[in-house]
């Protein structure tokens, strides 16, 4: 037992957990580790077009669906909730765009650029936020499959698969739909430990597949209904005056909410583009025209359902198929169905993977990357997935719209708090070898490894909205000024903290470039030219791993080389000039597929 609790029987388990290379970090803390390097050129292989295809396949999903329906059920018109989708997606896909730029100039992920405007310490917290809220969508996401895959069951098993004994109405969710997402949850698990770039062929299938079917189903609604001058008179608003108002402004927050995940993932996804344009202004009109395209079919679909069974909206996918089922029991509609949520079903679990699982992967790499990959981050996710209890936040429409939100003032200040760093304060310039030094002397370290400036104005871009938000759940908590503020949601927290970050760096500005070269102008994207990926020209930088970045800020001339993780001697190598430090290290060009121009020591 001695031996079991012992200090040394605990660091062999933790040794045993490294991820491969990590050994070299002992005793010092790891800032990165494969997966939060640069990418190198070799990886650099997407073109507009791919991007293009992403969101084609990622904008059919039943999220997508929900988010855009609800819009009809919460009391607006067909015509007036497709203006409402309109506008909310014009907004994301400028703010996609916009955030997309400096991962595909400098290369890197959101985990490190976040370094660069909240301190290196600080974009911890950052990068745990975004991972905590990749959990809840991962589990919304999956419950969405679950009763996508409930639905399929039924038009095999018929009455059979609904009579299953029931649970408590408390319970706000029914035996048969839970058995369908726990089945589903399960078979999702082998995908997390298959490697993003061994299942491109599904996604490629899945942007085959879905679109037809959801573009069957519209059709067949809106054929059956009579056609589109139908939905205003079946789906007139139930609204109107200053409530109408603030319903547009709710809306448009929920379109930029069910985008909110991909939106702020971007600079995961754009790091990997072969050129800075790919990932350009392509993407946002592909976004634009999926999004609203997806929207319409939604919005038509629930209109058209509407007309033809009457009642309160569907607006949720599953809750129209069954409807459907409901007044269509034949073999071919139980076909044609089935086939309509099977195919949903797999695109929103490879959605799921894409916007939630992976991106949860990087986050938590970022926070211990000593012990965790991307790979085993999959994992942990979809462990917690479930512990958040998913069906809870589906309740009515009201409530869901309300959740998405709730995630809009949490991220949207961050965004705020990134465009007006980089774009303002930086003038589109991140040192790269800054983002991995955790010196003191470090340019990202600001004070005690945190950029005040960024966290404050993240504060209260979330804090002014936040007791609307309160007020969504229970009306008695706060007055009707507060709850209307939070109809803003989005829009106002990027708005406030885009303005207090300016303010506070404009008071208390923060240098852009390291002290050594503080002599040189900061003009645009100085160091986003391809040929520097964030490094000065005369910068002799051996990546992530090298353990002494601070004599580039202390302006030093000359670079100390030391093995990483080794007691060896340190060598002083002349600025510029050949090292020839000893035979346990040797000079030599980066590899050319890192495409850092710049001198490396490789040492053995």
């Amino acid at each position: 037992m001695k031996f079991l609790y012992g200090g040394r029987s605990v660091d062999l388990v933790l040794r045993a957990l490294e991820t491969p290379g990590s050994e070299d970090y002992r005793g010092r803390h790891q800032w990165s580790n494969k997966d939060l390097d640069p990418t190198p050129l070799s990886e650099r292989k997407w073109t507009k077009w791919d991007y293009m295809a992403l969101w084609w396949g990622s904008s059919f999903n039943a999220n997508a669906w929900a988010a855009a329906s609800s819009l009809v059920a919460v009391g607006l018109s067909f015509s007036q909730a497709m203006a409402v989708n309109i506008i909310g997606a014009a907004i994301s896909s400028i703010a996609t765009v916009a955030n997309a730029r400096q991962g595909a100039l400098y290369h890197i992920g959101y985990p490190v650029a976040i370094r660069s405007q909240m301190g290196v310490w600080g974009g911890y917290f950052f990068v745990f936020l975004r991972a905590v809220v990749a959990i809840v969508w991962y589990g919304i996401q999956a419950y969405y499959t679950g009763l996508l895959f409930s639905v399929s069951l039924r038009c095999i098993f018929g009455h059979r698969w609904t009579d299953i004994k029931p649970f408590p109405a408390s319970a706000d969710i029914t035996s048969y739909d839970f058995t369908a997402f726990i089945m589903i949850y399960i078979l999702q698990l082998p995908l997390m430990f298959i490697h993003p770039s061994n299942i491109r062929r599904a996604f490629e299938i899945k942007a085959f597949i879905l679109p037809p079917c959801a573009i069957g189903l519209t059709a067949w609604a809106c054929v059956k209904a009579g056609g589109f001058s139908k939905f205003d008179l079946a789906t007139t608003t139930t609204v109107s005056g200053a409530t109408l108002g603030w319903a547009w402004m709710n809306g448009i927050n929920s379109v930029i909410s069910a985008v909110s995940p991909m939106m702020i993932n971007q600079p995961d996804l754009a790091r990997y583009s072969k050129k800075p344009e790919e990932a350009g202004s392509w993407q946002g009109y592909a976004m634009f025209i999926c999004k609203n395209l997806i929207a319409f079919m939604s919005i038509a679909t629930t209109s058209a359902l509407k007309v033809l069974y009457g009642g309160d909206p569907a607006w949720n996918l599953w809750d129209q198929l069954n409807m459907i089922l409901d007044n269509n029991w034949t073999p071919l509609a139980r076909f044609s169905i089935f086939m309509v949520a099977m195919t949903f079903a797999f695109a929103t679990i490879l959605t799921n993977i894409s916007a939630n699982s992976i991106p949860f992967g990087a986050d938590i790499s970022g926070v211990a990357p000593r012990w965790l990959t991307i790979r085993r981050g999959q994992v942990l996710c979809w462990v917690l997935g479930l512990a958040i209890v998913p069906w809870k936040f589906l309740v009515d429409a009201a409530k869901f719209i309300t959740f998405l939100g709730s995630y809009t003032i949490l991220m949207g200040a961050v965004i705020g708090v990134v465009l007006c760093d980089f774009y303002v304060v930086r003038k589109g310039n991140i040192h790269v070898p800054s983002c991995y030094d955790g010196s003191k002397d470090g340019l990202y370290y600001f004070s005690r490894g945190i950029n005040w400036r960024g966290c404050l104005a993240w504060l209260c871009g979330f804090i002014v909205p936040f007791p609307g938000l309160v007020g969504s759940y229970d009306t008695t908590a706060v007055n009707a000024a507060a709850i209307d503020m939070y109809q803003l949601g989005w829009l106002l927290s990027v708005a406030i903290s885009f303005s207090v970050h300016l303010v506070l760096n404009l008071l208390f500005p923060v240098p852009v470039f390291p002290k050594k070269y503080r002599h040189i102008p900061v003009t645009w994207e100085y160091l986003g030219d391809q040929t520097r990926n964030g490094i000065f020209d005369d910068e002799h930088w051996a990546g992530p791993a090298e353990p002494v970045l601070s004599v580039v800020e202390a302006g030093s001339n000359s670079s100390t080389h030391t093995r990483a993780g080794s007691d060896t001697e340190e060598k002083q190598c002349p600025d510029g000039k050949a090292c020839d430090c000893s035979d346990k290290c040797s000079v030599h060009q980066l590899q050319t597929e890192s495409g850092f121009g710049v001198q490396a020591l490789e040492f053995r």
